[in-house]
């Protein structure tokens, strides 16, 4: 369990490192990578997807207060994106 947890939040941080990499390219006009890029839609997913991962490997993985605390500090930031993509976007 612990293998598959520690494994998707590495492939998530890439995909997202991927994501924030494509919508500043678009952004900033430097190559249009593709339509979806023009907005932070994406990268805000991504980064909520990636927090929630690394929300389940530090509860398995960590031990103490670390796993207390930055458990809840990444499952804040992930819950605060989704927030701010159902209120934002309409």
């Amino acid at each position: 369990m612990k293998t598959i947890v520690n494994w998707l939040s590495l492939i998530c941080g890439f995909l997202t490192s991927i994501l924030i990499i494509c919508t500043f390219l678009t952004s900033y006009q430097f190559y249009y990578v593709g339509q979806i890029f023009n907005s932070y839609l994406p990268l805000q997913l991504g980064i909520s997807i990636t927090m929630a991962m690394l929300t389940l490997r530090f509860i398995l993985n960590e031990t103490g207060r670390k796993r207390i605390i930055y458990s809840v500090f990444s499952f804040t930031i992930s819950v605060s994106l989704i927030f701010f993509i159902v209120n934002l976007v309409k």
